[in-house]
C-alpha cells in the first residue's frame, strides 16, 4: 500500500460572493382609451427574477415584481404604499416604479416628485387628490422629494450598459402631476419619514410600446437601469451628503415660488 502524506490537499480558492440586492418593481394598469395596454406593466411583468453577478457587475440582483399592475387611482396608491414595501420579503433595498409617458418617444429617469398638484387630473375612478388630503397625509414634508441615488452617476452607467446605443434615454426633473408623480412622492415620503437622507427609490417613464420587439427593448432598458442603480449604490450608497441636501433645499425653495409640477405628459394637448 503506498504511503500517503499527512499534508492537506490544496483546494481551489472560493471567493466570497456578494449578498444579493433586492429590487421591488411596480407597473401600472391601463388608464387611456387610446392605449389599452400600459407599457409599464408590459415591461414589469416580463422582468427576470434574477440578474446574476458578472465580472463587470459583481452584485447579484433579485427582482420582485408586485403581482398585479397598480390601479391608476389616487386612493388605491395611498392604500398600497407603503403596504407593499413593508410586506415584501425579503425587504427591498430599492423600489423601482415604472410608468407610461405616452406622449414621448424616449425613456426618462425621473429625479423627484412634487407633494401637491394632484387635484386637476381625475383618475380612473373620476377622483382627485385634494390639497386637504395632501395636508393631512404629509403635513410637514418638503414640497418636493428627490431620490437619494446619485442620478448623474446612475444615468452615466445606464447609458454605458444599454445593448443598443441608439435608444433615447434622458434625465428628467419633473414626474408630472398625475399618477406617476403621485406614486413616486408617496414612496419617497415613506422612506423620508423613516430616515430623511435615505430614499432608495427611482422612477422610469417609458413610451408606448405597441409591439413585442418594442417591449423587449423596454425590458432591456429597464434591466440596464436596474444594473446601473445597483452598481451606483455599491460604489456611492443611497444617502444624501451635505452637497445633495443643499441642492435639494435650493430646489424646494424654487418650487415654493412656482405653481408646482408640470401637467402630466399623458394629458398635454
Amino acid at each position: 500500500m503506498p504511503r500517503t502524506s499527512g499534508a492537506a490537499v490544496p483546494q481551489p480558492s472560493q471567493e466570497k460572493t456578494e449578498d444579493p440586492v433586492t429590487v421591488l418593481v411596480t407597473g401600472f394598469g391601463p388608464f387611456l382609451e387610446k392605449y389599452p395596454v400600459n407599457s409599464s406593466w408590459s415591461i414589469a411583468s416580463t422582468l427576470p427574477a434574477i440578474l446574476p453577478a458578472t465580472p463587470l457587475h459583481p452584485t447579484p440582483i433579485r427582482i420582485i415584481v408586485h403581482h398585479e399592475p397598480i390601479r391608476v387611482a389616487y386612493h388605491s396608491v395611498t392604500n398600497i404604499i407603503p403596504a407593499i414595501i413593508d410586506s415584501c420579503v425579503p425587504k427591498p433595498d430599492i423600489v423601482f416604479h415604472i410608468g407610461l409617458a405616452a406622449g414621448r418617444t424616449f425613456y426618462t429617469l425621473e429625479r423627484g416628485a412634487h407633494r401637491t398638484g394632484y387635484n386637476s387630473i381625475p383618475d380612473v375612478d373620476g377622483k382627485l387628490f385634494s390639497e386637504a388630503e395632501v395636508a393631512a397625509r404629509w403635513p410637514h414634508l418638503p414640497p418636493i422629494l428627490k431620490t437619494a441615488f446619485k442620478t448623474d452617476d446612475v444615468w452615466r452607467r445606464w447609458r454605458a450598459q444599454l445593448p443598443d446605443s441608439n435608444v433615447d434615454i434622458r434625465p428628467s426633473e419633473d414626474a408630472g402631476n398625475f399618477m406617476c408623480g403621485f406614486i413616486y412622492y408617496n414612496t419617497l415620503a415613506h422612506f423620508y419619514q423613516q430616515k430623511d437622507e435615505e430614499r432608495p427609490v427611482t422612477f422610469l417613464h417609458v413610451p408606448n410600446l405597441p409591439t413585442k420587439k418594442d417591449v423587449d427593448q423596454g425590458r432591456d432598458v429597464a434591466c440596464a437601469l436596474i444594473r446601473a442603480m445597483v452598481d451606483s449604490r455599491r460604489e456611492h450608497g443611497v444617502t444624501d451628503g451635505i452637497a445633495e441636501k443643499l441642492v435639494n433645499r435650493a430646489a424646494e425653495i424654487m418650487v415654493e415660488k412656482d405653481e408646482g409640477p408640470k401637467t402630466d405628459v399623458n394629458f398635454v394637448a
